[in-house]
């Protein structure tokens, strides 16, 4: 029985996120009864285009894979299915889930898959775009995706923003004459508020699991996460992290840890086994607690500066910017997307996802690394032995285990 060390005690803002994504996610399954345009993609950079279209919900594919991930009899369900079309059992698991669940017309919270209206996706790794155009055969719907171009050339990034903006111009241009409407600039001003409010508030809650002892865990942060991931572009998301900052900020002030044993802190890569986040409860029989992974700091705004301090990012707001028109909007919009960190893992670059995995150890004070070898996702498994080589050359502990983010037929427990 190990010594308690620290004070415990139940967080506040646990129940108000799961009520904030169990209601989201009814809404999605309410939509067209409401009313409201469903959308749906990939949640790395496209959430809140259609914003400006008007009411309109956003069925985000990756989070939606890994609450399928959840229920193992459901994500079995759903694979087999999509492998019975004759579809590569080795792509990603979010993919085959999310697929899966609309060939079999099972919504993972209750009733028929939500039918899509118009498909905008950011194209990242090489899954993004085929999935959504098999999503877009199969119902009959418009879709567009948008390329985040590879930060291979670093000198190269106003080329980058370029690029990004003329692709959202373009996208804007595509939905008017699609839907035979204007687009709204001021629903998408608003939008950009309320995606870089809820993300910069997410990476302040993030930053301050730095404090000893962590004021939360990583199976807490991947609960947390999820407005982030899923629901930025709705102004519910950024009031419950307002909340969710202050009660952290509340916990480090008073010392109240996740694990009231807390001696050794550890940092996770990639997305954890959905179906067995008990993982962490293993730890914490050793007075371990893990206290982030750059997987879910991807879903908080972080800037990282010349010295590769990792810092939350400020929004426009908090900066001065004012975004006026469109123009405004989109140029500030494609700035944002080509600077998130996650992309030098995503696109093949070993030194910067190694750089940024040791940064992370070291200003979160982790003493040592667990790396997941994620046969359910090849963007976020590559270079991870090239991270694992450079952390022993650290000389920080580090190990792997073999399994798959969707897919527990993948996973061996023992």
């Amino acid at each position: 029985m190990l010594k308690q060390l620290w004070q415990t005690r139940p967080l506040e803002s646990w129940a108000k996120c799961k009520e904030l994504r169990l209601n989201a996610y009814r809404e999605i399954a309410n939509a067209h009864a409401e009313g409201k345009l469903v959308a749906t993609g990939s949640v790395g950079a496209s959430v809140i285009l259609p914003s400006g279209l008007g009411p309109y919900v956003h069925l985000g594919a990756e989070p939606y894979g890994a609450s399928i991930a959840t229920d193992p009899a459901l994500s079995q369900l759903c694979s087999e299915a999509y492998e019975a079309r004759n579809f590569a059992r080795d792509t990603c698991s979010y993919f085959r889930n999310y697929l899966g669940s609309m060939l079999v017309d099972k919504f993972s919270f209750g009733g028929p898959f939500p039918r899509p209206d118009i498909i905008i996706t950011s194209h990242i790794c090489d899954t993004h775009a085929k999935w959504f155009q098999i999503v877009a055969e199969y119902y009959g719907i418009p879709w567009f995706a948008i390329e985040v171009p590879p930060p291979f050339n670093p000198s190269r990034i106003e080329d980058r923003i370029e690029y990004t903006a003329g692709l959202v111009y373009d996208c804007i241009e595509w939905m008017e004459k699609t839907f035979h409407k204007k687009y709204d600039d001021e629903l998408f001003i608003e939008a950009i508020h309320n995606e870089c409010e809820t993300e910069s508030l997410f990476a302040e809650v993030c930053y301050l699991n730095q404090a000893i002892p962590a004021p939360l865990d990583q199976k807490q942060l991947f609960t947390f996460y999820a407005p982030s991931a899923a629901f930025r572009y709705k102004k519910e998301s950024s009031d419950f992290y307002r909340f969710l900052r202050d009660e952290v900020e509340d916990r480090v002030k008073n010392k109240i840890a996740s694990v009231a044993t807390e001696r050794c802190r550890l940092i996770h890569d990639s997305q954890p086994p959905w179906y067995f986040m008990g993982l962490y409860r293993i730890l914490e029989q050793y007075g371990a607690v893990c206290v982030g992974s750059q997987y879910c700091f991807a879903f908080a705004h972080f800037d990282i500066d010349k010295d590769g301090i990792w810092k939350p990012a400020k929004t426009p707001r908090q900066m001065g910017i004012e975004l006026k028109n469109r123009d405004d909007a989109v140029r500030y919009y494609a700035r944002k997307t080509v600077n998130k960190p996650i992309w030098a893992g995503v696109f093949g670059l070993a030194n910067d996802k190694s750089s940024q995995v040791l940064q992370i150890i070291q200003q979160w004070k982790a003493n040592g690394l667990i790396i997941h070898l994620n046969r359910g996702c090849e963007g976020l498994a590559g270079q991870q032995l090239e991270t694992k080589l450079a952390c022993q050359q650290a000389g920080i502990p580090t190990m792997t285990y073999e399994g798959n983010m969707g897919d527990k037929r993948e996973f061996d427990l023992a």
